[in-house]
């Protein structure tokens, strides 16, 4: 699905991700259709945030959106999986020299004008 949605013309300009890759094996997949395609990722963003904020921010979003399944354990669950299986993304695009690393403890406005500096 990814490698044919990325074939499209519709990201002939460029994309972003949001979310994807979730593990090494995805990681290396997509690496694999850029370069069939000729070109290749230009930065990978890590939001630094921690972890007791990322359960508090979680709860709050199902508060708000009336969510009944982000329960804290459950929210615990997912970042458990998430260290386990995406963490290791961090190191491969580091040693890639991809990884802008950007402190997402901040406001939304504050991330966000990190980001866009960063990438510019």
């Amino acid at each position: 699905l990814v490698e044919a949605e990325l074939k499209t013309d519709r990201y002939r300009g460029g994309f972003l991700a949001d979310g994807y890759p979730r593990n090494l094996e995805q990681a290396r997949f997509l690496d694999q259709v850029l370069k069939d395609m000729g070109t290749q990722l230009d930065a990978v963003i890590n939001l630094d945030v921690n972890l007791e904020d990322v359960v508090g921010r979680l709860l709050k979003r199902a508060e708000i959106e009336h969510r009944s399944d982000d329960t804290e354990p459950v929210i615990r669950r997912r970042l458990q999986v998430y260290q386990e299986q995406t963490e290791p993304l961090v190191r491969y695009y580091r040693e890639a020299d991809l990884l802008i690393n950007i402190d997402g403890n901040g406001s939304i406005d504050q991330v966000w004008d990190n980001i866009a500096a960063q990438l510019q």
